[in-house]
């Protein structure tokens, strides 16, 4: 009697622990949240195994790339690199225009370029602009108007330093260029400030252009 009551026992035993393997292998299968449950065939017990999948996406993100730009100078020409590059706070982009990797050399030769036609332009100016502004009428504060005489304007002033002439536009190759410049002068007591443009061809001085005055107030 009481080796039959071990077996009712033992048999209970195994028919519950299948049905709480039952049930917990109903409740997993039953979720359907990404999971899946794997099994040995032919075995009596088995292991739920949980396989989860990951999922991986590329993101671009934008990366700042530095660019190093690399100038041979020596002691006959750091100062003048330098200052150029501080002159023009650091603006100077248009001294790279169609320069390859091998030629950074001519970077200098370029900048000597544009001191030599500043200082062209600062000299031209000088002495011309009496000459380009005669006869113009200019409006002054009240009303009324002076005419200009190149034989009565007096005091004429150049800004003549580096970061005063811009560089309005340049071509290396065929050394032409655009210079902006601007200045002040007098006549009968009345003072003027007036704006000009130096044009060159061929790293020669060619003309003037786009000549404004007006009565300084």
């Amino acid at each position: 009697m009481e080796e039959k009551t071990k077996k009712y026992l033992m048999i209970g035993a195994v028919a519950l622990g299948g049905i709480l393997v039952g049930g917990a292998l109903g409740g997993v299968a039953y979720s359907n949240s990404g999971y899946d449950i794997g099994y040995k065939e032919g075995q009596e017990d088995f292991v739920p195994q949980i396989v989860t999948e990951i999922v991986t996406e590329q993101v671009d993100v934008p990366v700042e790339v530095i660019t190093e730009v690399e100038v041979m100078v020596d002691n006959g020409n750091m100062d003048l690199v330098l200052e150029h590059i501080y002159d023009n706070e650091g603006e100077v982009e248009y001294l790279l225009d169609d320069l390859d990797d091998d030629e950074l050399d001519l970077i200098v030769d370029r900048i000597s370029f544009i001191n030599d036609i500043k200082a062209m332009a600062v000299a031209e100016v000088k002495s011309e602009i009496a000459d380009e502004v005669d006869k113009m009428e200019i409006s002054l504060a009240g009303g009324s108007t002076m005419k200009l005489d190149e034989d009565d304007i007096e005091r004429i002033r150049v800004d003549d330093d580096a970061d005063e002439v811009s560089v309005r536009s340049i071509d290396f190759e065929d050394e032409d260029a655009k210079l902006e410049l601007s200045g002040s002068f007098e006549q009968d007591d009345v003072k003027f400030d007036y704006a000009i443009v130096a044009k060159f061809k061929d790293g020669e001085f060619d003309e003037f252009k786009e000549v404004e005055v007006s009565e300084r107030v």
